[in-house]
């Protein structure tokens, strides 16, 4: 039954995302095609506004890959399709996995497909040469490889982006415990949801810099940190946020086995 619930829950949210990919994409080829012609007034002209419908289309797959699953979350729970959902043979914990396993690869591929657009447009033989050299000395500054902090950034931005949707299912699973205002009161829920955690983490990273000087040269300088310093930071953040995101799902399960109501 899970593969059934993932089927229509990646159908649904895939409808637009498919069409929002396909556009970036041929918007990133035309305008790397257009950066191969001589810089005329008019190419300059396109140039510069498909580079910014580009941007704006990539920020719109993420917009939307967010809005898609909370939207998904809202109307399989607590909307018109609830009547059925809430008649399938299926435990409560069996749809919020679904719901969090489509949310992990519809960003995966989001992730993918804006990656690769940037790739089209911005990847030649030059500026590929900086970024490797970029990433090279970055990974030497940390006393690692450059596949090692490949992984560690991927999952850095993986669990920001994961908890982010989770602060979602929280505000929306609360607020709709509400009797009004329903709408509102997830928004602000889900906004607090997100931003106590990371205040947290903020104010445990001051607290490590009060014992270790220099993680605190971190708040009192630009220059002049260790490495160290930084991936203690990294580190903290990373478990920290990893934390966070396994508590959502246990919240989120406790409060889905109370029962929801059903606008």
């Amino acid at each position: 039954m899970l593969k059934k619930l993932l089927k229509y829950d990646l159908k649904w949210c895939y409808k637009p995302l498919i069409v929002f990919y396909i556009l970036a994409l041929i918007l990133a080829v035309f305008t790397r095609i257009i950066e191969q012609f001589e810089k005329g007034l008019i190419f300059l002209i396109l140039d510069k506004i498909c580079s910014g419908v580009l941007i704006a289309m990539l920020i719109n797959i993420l917009i939307n890959n967010f809005i898609r699953i909370w939207v998904r979350f809202i109307r399989n729970l607590y909307k018109d399709e609830s009547y059925l959902t809430h008649t399938l043979p299926v435990s409560k914990n069996r749809i919020y996995v679904s719901k969090i396993v489509t949310t992990i690869i519809t960003m995966f591929t989001s992730a993918i497909v804006i990656i690769a657009c940037l790739a089209i447009v911005c990847v030649r033989k030059d500026t590929w040469d900086v970024l490797k050299a970029s990433m090279e000395q970055t990974a030497l500054y940390f006393e690692s490889s450059v596949s090692s902090l490949l992984i560690v950034i991927i999952i850095t931005i993986f669990c920001q982006m994961l908890f982010a949707i989770f602060s979602g299912f929280m505000g929306i699973m609360i607020g709709h415990r509400a009797n009004n205002w329903k709408l509102i009161k997830s928004i602000l829920i889900g906004f607090l949801c997100y931003i106590i955690p990371s205040m947290v983490t903020f104010g445990v990273i001051y607290g490590i810099g009060m014992v270790n000087p220099e993680v605190m040269k971190l708040f009192t300088t630009v220059s002049g940190f260790s490495t160290e310093a930084l991936k203690t930071i990294l580190f903290t953040g990373i478990v920290m946020y990893i934390l966070y995101d396994i508590l959502y799902y246990i919240i989120g399960r406790k409060i889905l086995e109370k029962g929801v109501n059903v606008d």
